[in-house]
């Protein structure tokens, strides 16, 4: 059960809380989401480099298979 007053001190402390919770979620929390935003798109930026990289990877494996391949084919049929 809630009491039905506070004592003077009581009172005070409940007031400083509540202040404290108030400067908490308008500054600390904003903060935190600013930087959350901020690393959000550090994130994606370096996710389409790492795109960008392996897309270029892959082709030079690619290529590599391609152009074995092609030595293979080229080494059977003149064998034959």
């Amino acid at each position: 059960m809630r009491p039905k007053s506070l004592s003077n001190e009581h009172q005070l402390q409940l007031n400083d809380l509540h202040n404290e919770i108030r400067i908490i979620k308008e500054n600390h929390l904003a903060h935190m989401a600013a930087d959350i935003d901020n690393l959000s798109v550090e994130i994606k930026d370096a996710k389409e480099l790492f795109d960008k990289r392996f897309d270029k990877l892959d082709n030079r494996l690619w290529w590599i298979v391609g152009i074995a391949l092609t030595t293979l084919i080229g080494v059977v049929v003149g064998a034959m």
